[in-house]
């Protein structure tokens, strides 16, 4: 009963990262037909070290272990072995760390603590550092893993201030250390960012030659990484003018999240319905479609009326944006100045330049000799 019950929490994470046996089985270093057995409760986990590295991999915590009747294992107090002194080592950075890294983009979403995060994912990156040049054992792996991922926050953060090749960095690393543990997960989204990192830079073709670099390993990524670079894709397609392009990715991004269930890891990477329902809003008002992106917009409006600051502010900017393409300049206008007020606060560069952009592109038309244009001019110029 109690092998059927922990076989049960297993399959139960494994589906929530949306992994099949396979993908389990590569990452853990067993085979598909073990990780069935351990699942319908035929084998029992022999090892401390088998079952600690399988916690790691799926992120249970210890309180649905012991539910299941298991309990964490136990770490030697003394240990003798070299090789114990290393996991020993590594357990104790990884433990704390792994909700660090989980949760981190939770909070930053939520309100404008940045300073903090970045502080506690750089001590981490040299903890983490420090570790592996002295020490080798079984954590080495899901600590190069954690590494990578906390890279991926610190590049985010910086993209989000607009410190490009800061951000740049930090995704070569995650990119690096990807390609060590040949993850197609994290190397699926390192390419990512790295290619929409160009995008911004206006580096089209090179950053669409990334996105084709990072196809075979999107294709045996978890299906939200892999939905996630379908989505960024047609962000830069959109961008570019490429209708057709854009809308073929933004459909194959919208096909895997409808059948992709919600877990920390598609929200920590921006990627359920009413992130992919924006982005395809968001590449309408850019193809300048802002009627077919005011209609997705009263959808989303309903799937989600309540949301944190920053996710507040950036859908208030890019509504803005759909009002004002249209034509609504007061009721745009209305919007961006709201947006702008809100990025001020939680001091997104990004999301500030996305007015700016706004306005820029909207100045040399009819609208831009508007009034309430003008009012848009004077908030910008005094932010």
């Amino acid at each position: 009963m109690e092998n059927k019950l922990f076989g049960d929490l297993v399959k139960a994470y494994r589906l929530q990262r949306g992994w099949n046996q396979q993908e389990l089985a590569d990452r853990w270093g067993f085979s598909r037909e073990y990780v069935s057995l351990i699942e319908r409760g035929k084998r029992k986990l022999g090892q401390d070290e088998q079952l600690q590295r399988l916690i790691d991999i799926l992120g249970i915590p210890p309180e649905k272990l012991e539910a299941a009747g298991r309990h964490m294992p136990k770490m030697k107090a003394a240990p003798i072995q070299p090789a114990d002194g290393d996991d020993a080592l590594f357990h104790a950075i990884l433990s704390p760390a792994q909700a660090t890294i989980k949760l981190s983009w939770i909070v930053w979403n939520a309100d404008n603590s940045t300073p903090d995060i970045v502080t506690n994912l750089e001590k981490l990156v040299l903890q983490l550092e420090d570790a592996f040049t002295k020490y080798r054992g079984q954590f080495v792996r899901p600590a190069q893993e954690l590494e990578a991922y906390a890279h991926e926050m610190l590049g985010k953060i910086a993209f989000d201030h607009l410190r490009l090749p800061e951000a740049s960095l930090h995704f070569q690393e995650m990119l690096e250390l990807g390609e060590e543990l040949q993850d197609p997960d994290i190397i699926t989204l390192a390419m990512t960012h790295q290619a929409d990192l160009l995008r911004k830079r206006s580096r089209y073709e090179t950053s669409f030659r990334r996105f084709a670099m990072a196809q075979p390993w999107a294709m045996k990524a978890s299906p939200f990484v892999r939905g996630t670079w379908y989505k960024v894709q047609a962000r830069a397609y959109s961008v570019y003018g490429d209708e057709q392009s854009f809308l073929r990715n933004i459909d194959e991004a919208q096909n895997i999240v409808e059948n992709t269930p919600r877990t920390l890891d598609t929200l920590s990477n921006q990627f359920d319905l009413v992130e992919v329902l924006q982005e395809k809003a968001q590449g309408h008002t850019i193809l300048w479609q802002p009627l077919k992106a005011l209609d997705i917009y009263a959808i989303t409006d309903t799937l989600r009326p309540f949301r944190p600051l920053r996710d507040m502010g950036s859908y208030t900017i890019v509504k803005a944006q759909a009002y004002t393409y249209a034509g609504e300049t007061d009721e745009g206008v209305k919007y961006a100045i709201r947006g702008l007020e809100m990025a001020q606060q939680y001091q997104s560069k990004r999301h500030i330049s996305r007015i700016q952009g706004m306005y820029d592109r909207l100045s040399v038309t009819p609208l831009g000799r508007s009034a309430k244009m003008k009012e848009l001019h004077t908030a910008l110029v005094e932010k």
